[in-house]
């Protein structure tokens, strides 16, 4: 009996982990497109597929490297790398997260702004903290609202008699 004992109590923990290590794939808790507290969002009367370009326009006209955009779920995430003067040594990176979801009539968009830097004493490990200044966040949803503007007004027409500028 003593010994059934001794082998339940040295299988059982490797059974344990035999089943930890199964086929089905981890899934980590949350992802880093959910919408959380850190998100700044905004409402816009435009449609989703309209907001989604406009919000790629506007990162790729600051210089952000996108890496994921996906129209079928509207998530766009990239990424800055150092700027600033020549000969400069900073050790800052930007990058941004968004989200646009449909919303009543028009749609929503998210966005999560994480300052990468370095750190460690060879500067190996990184460390990323979320900018939550709402000012910079309302700049940025107010260049979205207009990105299409400027596009979308029509040049003037010419006066009876002018010919058009070429």
């Amino acid at each position: 009996m003593l010994r059934i004992l001794r082998l339940g109590a040295t299988l059982a923990p490797a059974m344990l982990l035999t089943a930890c290590a199964g086929g089905t794939a981890l899934q980590p808790d949350r992802s880093i497109f959910s919408l959380d507290n850190n998100y700044q969002r905004h409402g816009f009367a435009m449609p989703i597929e309209e907001t989604f370009d406009r919000t790629i326009a506007v990162f790729k006209d600051a210089g952000y490297r996108l890496d994921v955009i996906d129209r079928a779920t509207g998530q766009i995430s990239g990424r800055r790398g150092t700027t600033g003067d020549k000969g400069s040594n900073t050790d800052k990176d930007l990058k941004f997260y968004a989200l646009v979801l449909p919303r009543d009539s028009g749609s929503e968009l998210g966005i999560k702004i994480v300052q990468v830097i370095k750190s460690g004493t060879l500067g190996t490990s990184k460390a990323e903290l979320i900018v939550n200044d709402p000012g910079m966040y309302q700049y940025t949803f107010r260049r979205i609202e207009n990105a299409g503007a400027k596009a979308a007004t029509p040049s003037p027409a010419p006066a009876a008699g002018e010919l058009p500028a070429s």
